[in-house]
């Protein structure tokens, strides 16, 4: 693709053009060091990653997110030069042609890449397919922009097509360095957080009393979740170890077989029997009156009965 953007500009001289190959040529920067991330986040865990070699992933988003604004910068320095030498542009319907051709292979290829990024939950090739759909969108501006500059012999409208596609592909870098950003910074993720809420308490059977710090985050396809359980206090180490381990596998069977559960047990406090719904407990003192909402806002935060 890069070596036909390079060709079309070659023979028209135009800013859009280049523009376009421009931002190839960041791509396959970027891409080398998407696959490099790629190979690097299938190890396994070893003792100096405990965690595995995931995150990387996030390294290589934020990467391609710099360098798309990098060459949204260069295209905005070439067409600002443009208007002000002045533009001579020959052979536009080649050069569209060949554009065209790029960006509609392009288009294919982004979007099979971020459909096999979502199915393999890898955001370096989500990343990497938004990119070329980026691409592909740039290419298309491009051409319409030729079409204009043919139709009217209005040359100016070239290289300020140029910076109008610079302008949208920063959004797209943005975009990218932000998800870079969030997923190094553990920020909390809203969705993840509210399925882990939904599975447990249409599993509770009445003996988890109240779910509290809950925190999870993800790393490549491997997600790691921990929280504690206030449970009937009278229960023993072999019923705690037997609940760990119908969480561990309902959490796997939803995210996938690389995730991680850790529960930290709480035994209740006579404070919690206002709000516990378990029936004929032998421990109880008082008749639940109350219903807590698990929320995610209640559940990251300590139990009701430490506040």
């Amino acid at each position: 693709m890069f070596a036909v953007k390079m060709f079309a500009f070659i023979i028209t001289g135009s800013s859009a053009i280049l523009s376009d190959a421009i931002e190839s040529i960041v791509h396959i920067a970027a891409t080398g060091f998407a696959f490099y991330s790629l190979i690097v986040s299938l190890r396994p865990p070893d003792e100096s990653h405990p965690y595995g070699h995931g995150k990387v992933e996030y390294f290589s988003a934020g990467f391609e997110g710099g360098f798309i604004i990098v060459a949204a910068i260069a295209i905005c320095y070439f067409a600002i030069e443009d208007l002000i030498v002045g533009v001579e542009l020959k052979r536009l319907d080649s050069g569209a042609y060949m554009i065209g051709v790029a960006g509609f292979i392009n288009l294919f290829l982004g979007w099979y890449l971020v459909q096999v990024g979502k199915k393999t939950k890898s955001l370096i090739l989500i990343a990497d397919g938004k990119h070329i759909l980026t691409d592909s969108i740039t290419s298309i501006a491009v051409v319409v922009g030729i079409i204009l500059v043919l139709i009217t012999d209005f040359k100016i409208l070239d290289p300020l097509i140029a910076i109008l596609v610079a302008l949208n592909i920063v959004g797209t870098g943005y975009g990218l360095i932000r998800e870079s950003v969030k997923g190094l910074m553990h920020e909390a993720d809203e969705f993840i957080l509210s399925r882990v809420i939904e599975l447990i308490r249409k599993n509770k059977a009445y003996d988890f009393i109240e779910l509290h710090k809950l925190r999870a985050w993800k790393a490549g396809d491997a997600h790691f979740i921990d929280f504690h359980l206030t449970v009937p206090s009278y229960f023993s180490i072999e019923e705690s170890h037997d609940i760990q381990r119908e969480i561990t596998k309902i959490l796997a069977d939803e995210f996938g077989g690389l995730t991680q559960t850790m529960v930290h047990f709480d035994p209740c406090v006579q404070t919690c029997c206002k709000y516990c719904e378990k029936p004929q407990c032998p421990i109880r003192t008082e008749e639940c009156t109350l219903n807590p909402v698990w929320s995610v806002e209640n559940c990251i935060k300590p139990a009701i009965y430490d506040k």
